[in-house]
């Protein structure tokens, strides 16, 4: 059985704009009230899986130009990162780290809500922002008030429920697989293809997760790569959602 998936991120320019997109894509968008803003605005997709998309703005054009994600926005609004549940992101590192992987972290992140309720967790960096393996997520651990962080699930119009499968590029895709189901708790059950290209199926349970190799010279994806595309769990297919509306990020939904 695999981890949890924690949250998918979704690059914006416009926080509002994309809450109203997403909003007419059939999603129910929310906000966390936190009482201290920092250097980024965010907007919640809550799903009964546990897991969400989180649209993410900067709000200070010099945070932007210093974050690791910066570069991505800065390419083009899309997925910009994703991440996972881990119950025990110690032992975790100390398994990447043994592997040979590079790590940044754990950290320390927390915040207060508006309403006083708290929430914290630790934070540890496998991917951006490591100077390793781009395509690799982060990964976090609870530690006070999961409830508080993430905006409990509520039904959306599309019918939506949670992740079906994520679909990862990477210049360097069969260690990516490798170091990803290690990171997931997940299987790599063999090859495949995705797009014409080669590609390594990663089973985790109630989802799946497919690592297609990337050309660098004429990459699909992100330049480094990451996360390229979300098929969503649902009550009714989307094939394939308009773009525009979300922003530049590949989402489907199968039923």
């Amino acid at each position: 059985m695999g981890r949890v998936p924690d949250h998918l991120i979704v690059l914006v320019n416009d926080p509002d704009q994309a809450a109203a997109d997403y909003a007419a894509l059939g999603f129910t968008v929310q906000q966390r009230h936190d009482s201290a803003h920092g250097s980024a605005a965010y907007r919640f997709v809550s799903f009964e899986d546990g897991s969400y998309i989180l649209i993410t703005a900067f709000t200070d054009p010099e945070a932007l130009k210093k974050h690791r994600l910066g570069p991505l926005l800065a390419a083009g609004e899309g997925w910009g990162d994703y991440s996972f549940t881990e119950p025990d992101i110690i032992a975790l590192t100390a398994k990447l780290t043994e592997e040979g992987s590079r790590v940044a972290g754990p950290v320390d992140v927390g915040n207060t809500i508006a309403d006083g309720s708290k929430w914290s967790l630790k934070l540890l960096m496998t991917g951006r922002g490591t100077g390793g393996d781009d395509a690799l997520p982060f990964v976090v651990e609870d530690v006070e008030g999961r409830n508080n962080r993430i905006p409990a699930a509520k039904p959306h119009a599309n019918g939506a429920t949670g992740i079906s499968r994520m679909v990862i590029a990477s210049p360097t895709a069969d260690s990516t697989a490798t170091t990803l189901a290690l990171i997931s708790g997940g299987t790599v059950t063999g090859a495949s293809s995705y797009e014409g290209r080669d590609a390594w199926d990663i089973d985790a349970g109630a989802y799946r997760i497919t690592v297609f190799a990337d050309d660098p010279a004429a990459p699909l994806g992100r330049k480094g790569g990451g996360l390229y595309a979300t098929e969503l769990h649902g009550t009714k297919a989307v094939p394939e959602m308009d773009m525009k509306l979300t922003h530049g990020a590949l989402l489907a939904i199968r039923d």
